[in-house]
């Protein structure tokens, strides 16, 4: 009896930490989570499914941080963005003096045997600090003063990473910024003219891109330029998509998957395995999933009465859309290959943990509008 008044003790406590989260936010990640589980179970030929444990441990964690962030006031993330920025800068120095190497980037650092990457967090962590000063300047937050202080403060982690390097991630706090500004009402002509001088400066973007970098462009417009090269990756993902059809060669029975032709299948092409395991059908539920989870997002974005929560959340939706979308579509063949991961389903403790603490912090705004209503 003492062991049931314990797990309904458990359950209770569960029930109130809980209480008010966005339900369709909560299912979508519990029915993601419950994918991965399946995806990278399949991906692993090693029958000591270390990966799989592994990721099922981050799940945990990661869990248990959504719910704490869920139950702890958006606010204080924002007003602890300064504090977290200089933690963060020091650590993608760290980084780039004594970071291990894998795959090519010098991207993590070592903790107790187990790989950490700042370039994660410090997407949330630009957010909220970007936040933080737009929110504190008020009406004078959109200056041309003010405004290059914003970009300096996206600028500095922007090469540190992309130093790394990680250009997908450092990519990723473009949009993120953007989305920031549109939120905070930002004028119209200020952000036309950013634009334009963002899509004026791809060029120069493109000639300081690693020999690598430009490779993965010329593959994206066509991969049989170098099939057994740097477009075997998309093709091999292509055909496991494609081989899949309508209903799927069932679980571990995917013959692309299980004979090793797609390369790193855990993390980034993830998405092929389960598209050719699941065929088109399980594909379409995984995009519909992400799909309900950013609509439920951006409802999210707009009940929340306050600019700053306004402004965070919807840098985090971005960070998650833009993510899936490019995952998804590289996987696809529709999108160059970016080293972004599938969020909560490709493997990666960190990765994992930053996406539960983006929606705990988004399931937080929530709640501070449910609490506000009442």
């Amino acid at each position: 009896m003492a062991q049931f008044r314990g797990i309904f003790k458990f359950a209770e406590q569960m029930r109130q930490y809980t209480k008010n989260m966005n339900p369709v936010i909560l299912g979508a990640t519990i029915l993601l989570m419950t994918i991965g589980l399946l995806g990278i179970y399949s991906a692993e030929p090693d029958t000591s499914k270390i990966f799989f444990t592994k990721q099922a441990a981050w799940y945990g964690i990661g869990f248990i941080l959504m719910i704490i962030l869920a139950n702890v006031n958006y606010n204080l993330v924002i007003a602890a963005a300064n504090y977290l920025f200089v933690i963060f800068i020091f650590l993608l120095l760290l980084v780039l003096i004594a970071g291990h190497t894998s795959l090519g980037a010098q991207r993590w650092l070592k903790l107790g045997g187990y790989g950490f990457q700042p370039s994660e967090f410090m997407k949330i962590v630009v957010a909220a600090t970007v936040v933080r000063f737009l929110v504190i300047k008020g009406k004078d937050a959109f200056s041309l003063k003010n405004l290059a202080l914003v970009f300096l403060i996206v600028l500095v982690p922007f090469f540190l990473i992309l130093k790394q390097p990680d250009l997908g991630s450092s990519l990723l706090l473009i949009p993120m910024t953007l989305a920031i500004l549109f939120l905070g009402n930002i004028p119209v002509k200020k952000l036309s003219v950013i634009l334009i001088i963002g899509v004026l400066l791809l060029p120069v973007a493109y000639y300081t891109m690693h020999d690598y970098q430009k490779q993965r462009l010329h593959t994206f417009i066509n991969p049989h330029l170098d099939p057994l090269g740097s477009g075997y990756n998309v093709i091999q993902s292509q055909i496991a998509v494609g081989s899949g059809q309508v209903s799927g060669k069932g679980w571990e029975k995917g013959t692309q998957s299980q004979l090793n032709f797609i390369p790193i299948k855990h993390t980034d092409f993830i998405y092929a395995v389960l598209a050719e395991e699941f065929g088109l059908w399980g594909g379409m539920i995984i995009i519909g999933i992400y799909l309900f989870l950013i609509m439920e997002a951006l409802k999210i974005i707009k009940l929340c009465r306050f600019s700053g929560g306004k402004m965070l959340g919807g840098a985090l939706v971005t960070m998650i859309f833009a993510q899936f979308f490019v995952n998804v579509g590289m996987n696809m063949g529709i999108m160059p290959v970016a080293g972004i991961t599938l969020p909560l389903l490709s493997y990666g403790g960190t990765s994992v943990v930053v996406t539960m603490i983006a929606l705990g912090i988004l399931q937080n705004i929530y709640r501070e509008y449910i609490k506000a209503e009442k």
